[in-house]
């Protein structure tokens, strides 16, 4: 080994010291104690130490290579988002969204209406009910003779004639009260009518109105009906005239106009008037229908004074004063007024009408 001068030894020795110093000052050890400048300690301070997150006071760290994220991966929140907006939407509206018309809000038709009685004007006599619960228990009844504007105040209005030659006025107006079911009648002979059925039911015996006040308007289409549906069967105008003339009256010259009579059968015979006269209904008639003003109208042997066939269900009101008299004469009321009413001469007049 070459003999080396110590004074280059020495020279040597110094500057490999000074070289290891400097190499300790710039990478000091942790916990040295060594520091720079304030703006070293930004490099050498720990990431999470007095840097607040987006302040821009703290340098990243020596190792922010690896923790950095790329640009191709975008940074992810550390917190859960919301779904997203359409689908937080897709599901509340399918929560939320109302059902569809057919399901939540179901067609609902119109109630019809329920069907009410037809109107005495427009029935057919043929179809007319026999149905309908009995009147009113029997009761006094007086006419009320301070309404003296009503034609009928007093008893004796209720005596008069009204048939073929004598029909009723073109202003007769009257009050009208039910008597069964839907069928109605002057009020006084409508209340007299209860007390009758009434009457009846309490002997057991069960009266049926067959028809009572029609309207003249009615009793028109009803009387021109019949005369066609004749025609239709073989008969000729004149024909057809006659038969209907002697089984329904004319517009006007009619009791069930007057709104005084009506027709009467038991539930047995209500298709065959004819055999009501053998019923024990039928007796009963006879016997108290003039109790309650009531005759029987269409006597058996009277049809050429009448002008009408015999009629055994066909009850008039003449009021409780005149019908036992009436009865018990054995005439009709047309041969009744001739005899007793009526002077010689005298026509039948309306008793409202007399001055």
């Amino acid at each position: 080994m070459k003999n080396i001068n110590p004074r280059a030894s020495a020279l040597i020795l110094a500057a490999a010291m000074l070289l290891s110093g400097c190499r300790s000052a710039v990478h000091p050890s942790p916990g040295s104690g060594n520091s720079l400048a304030s703006g070293e300690a930004l490099i050498t301070a720990e990431p999470d130490q007095g840097a607040e997150s987006g302040s821009g006071d703290a340098f990243p760290p020596a190792s922010s290579e690896e923790t950095a994220p790329s640009e191709s991966e975008p940074l992810e929140p550390d917190v859960t988002l919301p779904e997203s907006e359409s689908e937080s939407e897709s599901e509340s509206e399918s929560e939320s969204e109302p059902e569809s018309e057919s399901e939540s809000e179901p067609e609902s038709e119109p109630e019809s209406e329920p069907e009410s009685e037809p109107s005495l004007e427009e029935e057919d006599p043929s179809y007319e009910s026999v149905g309908g619960e009995s009147g009113d228990a029997k009761e006094d009844i007086d006419i009320d003779a301070s309404d003296n504007s009503y034609i009928f105040s007093e008893e004796d209005d209720f005596f008069f004639l009204v048939n073929k030659q004598y029909l009723l006025p073109e202003d007769y107006e009257i009050e009208t009260e039910t008597v069964q079911g839907s069928y109605e009648m002057e009020k006084t002979a409508a209340k007299y009518m209860r007390q009758m059925i009434e009457a009846a039911a309490q002997d057991g015996i069960e009266l049926k109105v067959m028809s009572a006040y029609r309207t003249v308007s009615y009793q028109k289409r009803l009387f021109e009906r019949n005369v066609s549906s004749r025609m239709e069967s073989g008969m000729s105008y004149d024909e057809a005239y006659y038969d209907t003339s002697i089984n329904i009256a004319p517009p006007g010259g009619s009791e069930h106009n007057a709104g005084l009579a009506a027709d009467i059968i038991d539930t047995d015979h209500w298709d065959t008037y004819t055999a009501f006269e053998d019923t024990k209904e039928f007796a009963w008639l006879q016997e108290h229908a003039w109790e309650y003003g009531y005759i029987l109208r269409y006597l058996k042997g009277k049809e050429e004074i009448t002008g009408y066939i015999y009629e055994p269900w066909h009850y008039r009101y003449v009021g409780v004063k005149y019908a036992k008299a009436v009865r018990d004469s054995g005439l009709c009321l047309e041969e009744y007024f001739e005899e007793y009413v009526l002077s010689e001469g005298e026509e039948p007049s309306f008793p409202w009408q007399k001055p």
